[in-house]
């Protein structure tokens, strides 16, 4: 008499499919090479193997504005959807940006990790994360010698979050593709195209609002705007939170606006006039009047 099959082979399969899809996808790249397509090829996989809806690659050069060579989303939007108006200054607030930038990072990184305690209150959030419909988002933070390269995994806010599993198996996979971000890197720096200068903008948003602020007060307008929550800076800060909120008033008065929105589009729209040669602080020439004929 012939046994059944165990029904559990079926469930063995699709257990080992996300497996058998990133094995596939290093074979590709072992036959062809580290070019392009197989890069391309590299982030669906990425996305499909933790069931996520999108992935980004971005690349943030130490000299030069950041670029997105490769993106993922579900299928039927809009791959540019809000990553132009990023990439042109936004990204300055990003957490994960932020990280690479203020302190060596290197590896595996959730939004929970990284991400201030009034994060989700901030203009920043609301903006990039949530009409964007982002639920849950995974990093892949790869240093070199002249940029950071990342990869972000993301997922929309109607899933649930990753699972402790899919975070893992990220963090299983990650020397390897560190490693084949960093032969596509070498491969491809000679193509790049020139970009604004971006030390030009991190000055920008170090001095945002410091020709009409004091340096208390900018101190306090740079950590709002990345948001940080009124407990956490009033703790770094050595000052009360009462204090920190009369600080607040007065730059709100300052700079003629009522929110937190109006501060954070203030400080974009006014990056947006930053040039290799613009003062320090954006808002010297954002805030001047206009020359009169």
């Amino acid at each position: 008499m012939t046994k059944p099959q165990r029904s559990e082979s079926k469930y063995h399969r699709v257990a080992k499919e996300p497996l058998m899809q990133w094995h596939d996808a290093i074979a590709g790249i072992i036959t062809h090479g580290v070019n392009d397509d197989a890069l391309d090829n590299l982030m669906d996989t990425m996305r499909r193997i933790v069931d996520a809806d999108g992935s980004t690659l971005i690349v943030y050069p130490a000299n030069s504005h950041p670029y997105c060579p490769f993106r993922k989303r579900r299928k039927g939007e809009d791959p540019r959807t809000h990553i132009d108006h990023y990439l042109e200054s936004a990204y300055l607030l990003d957490p994960f940006y932020r990280l690479a930038v203020d302190g060596p990072a290197e590896g595996v990184y959730s939004l929970t990790d990284v991400a201030p305690g009034a994060f989700k209150q901030s203009e920043f959030y609301r903006v990039y994360y949530r009409l964007v419909n982002f639920g849950d988002e995974i990093c892949l933070i790869v240093p070199t010698e002249n940029a950071s390269i990342q990869v972000s995994i993301s997922r929309q806010d109607d899933k649930p979050k990753f699972t402790l599993a899919q975070q893992a198996l990220i963090q299983r996979i990650f020397s390897t593709v560190e490693a084949i971000l960093l032969k596509w890197w070498t491969g491809s720096q000679n193509e790049q195209k020139e970009h604004f200068l971006d030390s030009h903008l991190e000055c920008a948003l170090s001095n945002f609002g410091s020709s009409v602020l004091t340096q208390r007060e900018t101190q306090i307008l740079q950590l709002v705007l990345r948001g940080y929550a009124v407990k956490y800076i009033a703790e770094k800060l050595e000052i009360s939170p009462e204090t920190i909120k009369h600080h607040r008033k007065n730059i709100y008065a300052k700079l003629d606006i009522n929110s937190q929105a109006e501060m954070f589009h203030l400080f974009i729209d006014s990056l947006r006039m930053v040039t290799a040669d613009s003062p320090p602080d954006p808002l010297t020439n954002y805030l001047k009047p206009p020359a009169t004929k």
